[in-house]
């Protein structure tokens, strides 16, 4: 794993030069489905199945969730 203390004149960039390095970085990925969730998602998914597990009947059937949006 390269850290950013190894990249030459790293704590040279500005901020908006780093957010363009990490945008490159991002877009030259190469297989995005082997990278984890993102922290954010995983807290998500973590406090809606405690929801789930908590109630169990709030829980929408296919039909009344596409009733819900008009599908």
């Amino acid at each position: 794993m390269i850290h950013a203390a190894e990249i030459p004149n790293f704590d040279q960039l500005s901020d908006r030069d780093r957010v363009a390095l990490a945008e490159e970085i991002l877009t030259s990925v190469r297989d995005l489905d082997s990278l984890p969730a993102p922290l954010a998602h995983r807290i998500e998914l973590e406090r809606r199945w405690a929801a789930y597990q908590a109630d169990p009947s709030k829980v929408l059937t296919p039909e009344a969730f596409w009733a819900q949006v008009g599908s």
